[in-house]
């Protein structure tokens, strides 16, 4: 059949041209992806493939992946560390973790020793998760740090090697299940674009002396700073102690603590701030609506990217106060008061202390998910709807000791 020429069918043969994209729109899509979608798609281009090492383009992913936020559960028996996302337990609260090799602690370490180790983890930050071991020998106690990126499975080399109170401490005098009188928190200082491990070493036989040490992984060097100025919460208990963590926020860390450890009264509690950048503290004051002696000590949090003080109201209620800019008094603002009936818990304990910990605040402020320490299960709590779920997970999570964690292409060497 003959056609006009207007009316020709294309030749199979005919090839069609190829298609482009700019960059600025393959720089839009691939910034949006999950970690492992975005390797996948980085062979197709020599420029997708130079964005991941792209500094501008790392920051932006960082910037989108905190819209879908994890968290790392970290598992008692098993011992793997497992950044789950947070939108998957809120929409199915029953999770069978992965058992991934990838994901167990010892693997990550990597420490081989005869003598008594023990894997922790610091906190999260910019998509990065501080691990470090520690050891005992006969005479010293060890500290080493790894950090470690879940998404792109990349480890940092041993970092920050620390000795800690020399030939004072051995195998008779230390004991493992001794309380343990140091903690590190972990964060990024704005100022010099450098992530910094804090250290604060309590001294109980030099008149309650809180040593501060900050190791900056620019140099891998621990430095000595000025004292820590109070005494913070977290050396007041032997158990559940992760409740009382720093909270690293906007370049700072940032911890509840007392100005005496052996006074109980409102104007006792202070919250004390430590600048990455210049490393030094300030203070701030709690709530002014916070009027009333707990029966436990208060904590602070990190919900949607704001400090949030909560505590226990009267054995009836739990009320948790939002600081709307950081840093200043004046926007304390009343977020929640929730009653523990609401939460299917039976306050009538006796003289049997009970914590209660805010984790996370979903994205849409409709969800908060709170530990317990009755509890081996985290709790859903809907705002909207003044009801709660239990999570169903078979594996045993340290819930106190979860840490918020995004996605990122960040190394160590960012």
């Amino acid at each position: 059949m003959n056609f006009p020429p207007s009316q020709m069918q294309p030749s199979s043969n005919t090839l069609r041209s190829p298609v482009f994209l700019p960059d600025e729109l393959v720089t839009e899509v691939l910034s949006s992806l999950p970690v492992k979608s975005f390797m996948r798609m980085r062979c197709l281009s020599k420029f997708s493939n130079s964005l991941y090492t792209n500094p501008i383009f790392i920051r932006m992913h960082l910037r989108r992946s905190a819209q879908n936020p994890h968290l790392a559960l970290g598992t008692s028996k098993t011992k793997t560390l497992v950044p789950f996302p947070v939108c998957h337990l809120l929409e199915n609260p029953q999770v069978t973790l992965t058992d991934e090799p990838h994901y167990l602690i010892d693997n990550v370490c990597l420490v081989r020793s005869n003598n008594h180790i023990f894997h922790r983890i610091v906190g999260s930050c910019n998509g990065l998760i501080c691990l470090f071991t520690y050891y005992i020998t006969p005479i010293n106690l060890h500290f080493r740090f790894r950090f470690w990126n879940p998404s792109t499975r990349i480890i940092s080399k041993v970092l920050g090697n620390l000795c800690i109170f020399g030939d004072r401490v051995n195998r008779q005098t230390y004991r493992v299940n001794q309380p343990r009188f140091f903690k590190f928190s972990f964060g990024y200082d704005n100022l010099t674009s450098n992530f910094k491990i804090v250290l604060l070493n309590f001294q109980p036989h030099n008149a309650n002396i809180i040593e501060t040490k900050v190791l900056s992984l620019v140099d891998n060097i621990w430095r000595n700073i000025q004292n820590f100025p109070v005494f913070p919460l977290l050396f007041m208990y032997r158990f559940n102690r992760s409740a009382f963590d720093g909270v690293y926020l906007s370049g700072t860390v940032n911890w509840l603590a007392v100005f005496d450890s052996k006074v109980k009264s409102l104007e006792n509690y202070v919250i004390i701030s430590l600048d990455l950048g210049n490393e030094r503290y300030t203070q701030m004051q709690l709530p002014h609506g916070f009027d009333e002696m707990p029966r436990v000590d208060p904590t602070i949090r990190l919900l949607t990217n704001s400090l949030c003080f909560s505590y226990d109201f009267r054995q009836t209620h739990f009320v948790i106060w939002r600081m709307m800019e950081f840093g200043v008094q004046e926007s304390w603002t009343q977020f929640l008061t929730i009653r523990y009936l609401n939460l299917g818990i039976d306050y009538n304990f006796g003289d049997k202390k009970f914590y209660l910990v805010p984790l996370h605040l979903s994205m849409n402020g409709d969800t908060l998910i709170l530990a317990s320490s009755l509890e081996d299960q985290a709790m859903l709590y809907n705002i909207r709807d003044n009801n709660v779920e239990r999570t169903r997970i078979t594996d045993k999570i340290g819930w106190f000791s979860v840490k918020e964690y995004v996605e990122s292409l960040v190394s160590i060497s960012d």
